[in-house]
């Protein structure tokens, strides 16, 4: 809720005339319900339900097509945004109606009569300078008449300010509901304002070497097991591939730059109409250099003067350089090759600037490389097809993998437009073994459909690493405990090990940094409890293995802020439910998504 009030603060820094347009805006459907066919734009086919309530498609790509402008996202991206933002909203549209929480026009006044740009309009105001919102409903009824179009989009936000009002009635319901004792609110005072300054011997896990303790397959599986939720991995779906570029050879390079310098210098060519071998003068010594470039040229020419730093070319300075009529080239710029004839120089203000003349071609693959890649893509997928590896009549193609754990994924990695690979395997009709070629934007992909996984836990040898590292952490912690369980002096550990003290000052529980070691809340805790001068036991921390003396203990005075306090704190917690409710209320919702049949 707290990015909706956001938006009504951006919309209350507007003119009334971009308040009524932006009606239109994304979120003013979703958060007056309208996300679903029942909100009166049509039935559709659906692109999914929330608790039954279909949502109507073309509503949705409204959304999506406001999203794009507003934030310029890529399809995809503007299709999650609407939806994920979407399905929230709608979740929480529901609940206010089975709570039947309504707002009606004194709501609305009152969330209107903030909105200072209204407040401070003269067409809003009576005699003597103040808001009238007779004067605003009588401007709104005036529309109805004169401007419809304008006014059905009013009714539209008119609904979106009706729906933050229900939201706000249900909020400030939650609200009053939250209350922080004296007693916690002393509690929470004390970890914010309590201090303590200690002196800390750190000695790192790695002192001890790994060599000397080992980690057996069994224990990390056990690991796994106990630790099921942080490890699981979702449902997924995993393709190997090969990718055939459309991409130019290196021969068609050559003849691209061979026929610039043909261009440049000039050539003979046959006359169809007088049956006779012609001379094309050469771009250098041609009079109509303009002309010339519209007939010889992939891409038009720009003439405009330009300082150096305004030549996008690494041969900026030999180009800036060139004497007028004199001509440089074939180089290549990017993915074109080009020809420049210096047309012009002049001073402009206190800068120098050229006028230059390119013939420039695109290096773009002739249609035999063009014929060859393709009957490269298709001999790939003609071997998949028939149990073959995809580079097996190319060796020179590199397989690759992917796993998908969404069937939304905007698609694989660095490669564009390939969102349809993801589609196709998520399809019904897909199964484990089909292979498919697409053409992607400059190239082929082939894949093949390599598994389709269910929840599982990973593999021992992919959390090898990380897992062993936990484990022989705790295990040099239990071997340093053992070693020096008869002797756990502070001093004299600092000199076994040559490691010197450190101390840490005005430490409280509620920040627990130590520098240079990080975050460290159960050796600060643990601090906290001691008595000065005293020594903790050896304690295992984050960042290595502990022990703590207390030097002094700052203990806050206590102060009857106790309100003021339990108010700070029930803002806090307010604030999070705020964000949290949305969250689990979509999270509760049968939800079915249509989506990867639309996009």
């Amino acid at each position: 809720i707290i990015w909706i009030m956001a938006i009504l603060g951006q919309i209350r820094k507007r003119s009334i005339f971009l308040i009524i347009v932006i009606g239109m805006a994304l979120f003013a459907f979703v958060i007056s319900g309208v996300f679903t066919s029942n909100g009166g734009f049509g039935a559709n086919k659906p692109i999914g339900e929330v608790n039954g309530e279909e949502i109507d498609y073309e509503m949705f790509n409204m959304m999506v097509e406001q999203a794009q402008t507003v934030y310029g996202l890529n399809t995809i991206n503007a299709v999650n945004l609407a939806w994920n933002q979407g399905l929230k909203n709608q979740a929480l549209v529901q609940e206010l109606e089975k709570l039947g929480i309504d707002a009606g026009k004194d709501q609305l006044e009152q969330i209107i009569s903030s909105d200072q740009s209204l407040v401070m309009n003269p067409l809003f105001q009576n005699e003597i300078g103040l808001f009238d919102f007779n004067k605003f409903s009588s401007y709104i009824t005036q529309l109805k008449s004169s401007n419809p179009t304008m006014y059905n989009q009013w009714r539209l936000q008119e609904q979106n300010i009706i729906s933050l009002a229900k939201q706000k009635i249900y909020f400030d319901l939650i609200k009053s509901s939250v209350t922080y004792t004296n007693v916690e609110s002393n509690i929470q005072y004390h970890l914010e304002n309590d201090k303590v300054n200690i002196e800390y011997l750190r000695i790192p896990f790695d002192i001890i070497p790994d060599s000397t303790l080992q980690i057996k397959d069994s224990e990390i599986s056990s690991y796994l097991k106990k630790n099921r939720d942080l490890y699981e991995k979702s449902e997924s779906r995993e393709i190997e591939y090969v990718y055939i570029p459309d991409v130019a050879s290196n021969l068609d390079e050559n003849n691209i730059r061979t026929n610039l310098e043909q261009l440049r210098d000039g050539f003979s060519q046959m006359n169809q109409v007088t049956n006779s071998i012609e001379e094309i003068k050469g771009f250098k010594d041609v009079k109509d250099y303009s002309e010339y470039i519209e007939i010889y040229s992939d891409i038009s020419w720009d003439s405009l003067y330009k300082t150096k730093q305004e030549l996008s070319s690494d041969f900026s300075d030999i180009l800036f350089g060139l004497r007028k009529g004199e001509v440089f080239g074939p180089y290549r710029d990017g993915n074109t090759f080009k020809i420049s004839r210096m047309i012009e120089k002049k001073r402009d203000g206190n800068l120098n600037k050229v006028l230059i003349a390119d013939v420039v071609k695109e290096i773009i693959p002739s249609n035999e490389s063009s014929n060859t890649n393709y009957r490269s893509a298709s001999q790939a997928e003609f071997d998949g097809n028939n149990d073959l590896p995809l580079n097996n009549s190319n060796t020179s193609l590199f397989i690759d993998s992917f796993e998908s754990f969404e069937k939304f994924d905007a698609g694989l990695p660095s490669y564009t437009n390939s969102r349809q690979v993801i589609k196709w395997l998520y399809e019904n009709q897909t199964k484990v073994g089909d292979v498919k070629r697409f053409t992607l934007n400059e190239g082929y992909l082939v894949a093949k459909a390599k598994s389709f996984n269910k929840k599982s836990l990973p593999s021992v040898d992919e959390v090898r690493d990380e897992i062993s590292q936990i484990l022989l952490n705790e295990k040099k912690y239990n071997f340093f405990l053992n070693k020096h369980k008869s002797n756990n002096d502070i001093e004299s550990l600092s000199k076994d090990y040559d490691i010197d003290l450190e101390r840490a000052s005005a430490v409280t529980q509620y920040d627990p940094i130590l520098v240079g070691a990080g975050a460290e809340p159960y050796i600060i805790g643990s601090a906290f409890s001691l008595n000065t001068n005293e020594t903790s036991n050896i304690l295992k921390g984050n960042g290595g293995i502990y022990l703590v003396r207390l030097i002094s203990k700052d203990t806050a005075e206590d102060i009857n802020l106790a309100a003021a306090i339990s108010n700070s704190l029930g803002d806090r917690e307010i604030e999070r439910i705020s964000t949290l409710i949305p969250e689990v209320l979509e999270s509760k919702a049968e939800i079915i998504d249509n989506r990867s049949l639309y996009y």
